[in-house]
């Protein structure tokens, strides 16, 4: 399965957010079983609780990894290179939200992902993962299936200047 599949799944839930869920097969099994039958006005409420009013929880990697840190800056102006480079449209997020990251990553070689992956967003999803435990989220399925999924394109072996894919 592609990043770019799960992208969606950490934007603002539309009405075929549990449709989107679902296509993701058993890696998501028990994020669907925790969201099965929740309205989707629950859910756009609980996801902008979690996400946007929580810094600790924030799908915005460059804070988990700088903070308010001049570096941030320096960060998202590379992100939003790699953005372009890439053909990948910013929305009203910033370019270190992570629905514009997955998308990123599937787009880039092997090499440069490996790289990316376990310098940047491996930390980051990892801290948002321990914000996520302390608030006993509902997306903390989720979150932790995307950590498996990192872990699953980490462990193929990475040849440099051969792209795979």
């Amino acid at each position: 399965m592609s990043l770019s599949q799960w992208a969606p799944l950490f934007s603002y839930p539309g009405e075929d957010y549990h449709v989107r869920v679902g296509e993701c097969g058993n890696s998501l099994a028990e994020f669907a079983r925790v969201i099965e039958g929740v309205p989707i006005e629950t859910l756009q409420e609980l996801f902008t609780q979690t996400f946007d009013w929580n810094p600790a929880t924030t799908l915005d990697i460059g804070w988990h990894l700088f903070g308010e840190n001049y570096d941030r800056g320096d960060f998202l102006v590379k992100l939003r290179g790699a953005l372009k480079t890439h053909d990948i449209a910013e929305s009203r997020e910033l370019p270190d939200h992570l629905s514009h990251v997955l998308l990123l990553i599937d787009r880039m070689p092997e090499q440069e992902r490996a790289e990316f992956l376990t310098e940047y967003v491996v930390p980051a999803v990892e801290k948002l993962r321990e914000g996520l435990a302390k608030t006993r989220s509902p997306f903390l399925p989720l979150v932790i299936a995307l950590q498996r999924q990192f872990a699953s394109l980490l462990s193929k072996p990475v040849l440099a200047g051969v792209n795979h894919e």
